[in-house]
């Protein structure tokens, strides 16, 4: 006998799917948008013949430079998108940032978690205030600072990857320091015992038992870290000037203010910045999901251990 449901249950479950969906078509919104710009084009002024889009792969390919960039009219764009160039310049740095970050975080996250010195509990609040202070407002500091240093040591000046990479690692570590310290703090004490009373120093407990069984986190943190580098925008617009060593989101912002600025380009410049944004985001979204499954077996081999 099924069960019966009063009138007032069913408007709530149906404003509560109304929602839902407005939630997720604000939601999709933008990725729809990008996607639409990127394999759309409108029929160019000197034809006239059609006003509705037409679909097309030219942005995708003139982005991959497989096609010359040109404007609505047959002309050279007034700018031209490095893909390849700038999206090397944002692996290189987010995976080089990443690596030391993850490195510097682990360590410290750990002896935060379980070790016992003098100062732990001041430094503990310091880490902790450290992140009501975003990166954008220490643009102004980092640039003066790295301005100075690239007189005297140029790999770590201003408009280079060295500088960019030290920028980042002092931003990345701060956040990561924080979320390995709590799952640490989460992980079975007795384990760890077990191995000091049989003798194991506490590097040696780190390296044989905390990082094995921290191996899901490591891996969640690594790929949101690596992905989110990749686009950052604001250390990154203000350490790097150059064109050579711009990233990607740096790279793009400069092209469509370029080509937009010349006039005829800016219709195009909106369609291949949507072109490029859509191929940058493939990347991420293959290395999610085929790491997917690698997480989750990590996830119940921790468990069950």
């Amino acid at each position: 006998m099924g069960m019966v449901v009063g009138r007032e249950v069913v408007w709530r479950r149906r404003v509560a799917h109304v929602g839902i969906w407005l939630a997720l078509a604000l939601i999709l919104y933008p990725f729809a948008n990008m996607l639409w710009q990127a394999v759309t084009a409108h029929a160019s002024a000197a034809d006239g013949q059609h006003w509705w889009p037409q679909f097309t792969a030219d942005h995708l390919l003139m982005v991959l430079g497989w096609r010359d960039q040109l404007d609505e009219y047959g002309g050279r764009l007034a700018a031209r998108v490095e893909f390849w160039l700038w999206m090397w310049n944002s692996v290189k740095v987010a995976v080089i940032t990443t690596a030391i970050a993850t490195s510097l975080a682990l360590t410290t996250a750990y002896a935060f978690a379980r070790l016992r010195f003098g100062g732990r509990a001041s430094l503990d609040k310091l880490l902790y205030m450290s992140h009501f202070f975003p990166g954008f407002l220490l643009a102004v500091a980092y640039w003066s600072i790295f301005d100075r240093i690239g007189d005297t040591f140029p790999v770590i000046g201003i408009d280079t990857h060295g500088g960019l990479v030290l920028a980042l690692t002092g931003q990345a570590t701060l956040g990561m320091v924080w979320a390995f310290k709590g799952y640490f703090e989460q992980l079975p004490l007795e384990i760890e015992e077990a191995a000091r009373i049989d003798g194991a120093t506490d590097w040696q407990t780190f390296r044989a038992i905390a990082l094995p069984l921290a191996r899901p986190m490591i891996v969640v943190m690594v790929l949101l870290l690596v992905t989110s580098l990749m686009y950052e925008p604001i250390l990154s617009a203000a350490l790097l000037t150059g064109s050579d060593t711009a990233t990607l989101p740096i790279g793009l912002n400069r092209f469509t203010i370029a080509a937009g600025s010349a006039g005829n380009g800016s219709a195009v410049a909106l369609h291949e910045f949507a072109a490029a944004a859509l191929l940058a985001s493939l990347p991420g979204v293959v290395v999610f999901v085929f790491a997917q499954r690698w997480m989750d077996q990590s996830t119940a081999g921790s468990v069950k251990g």
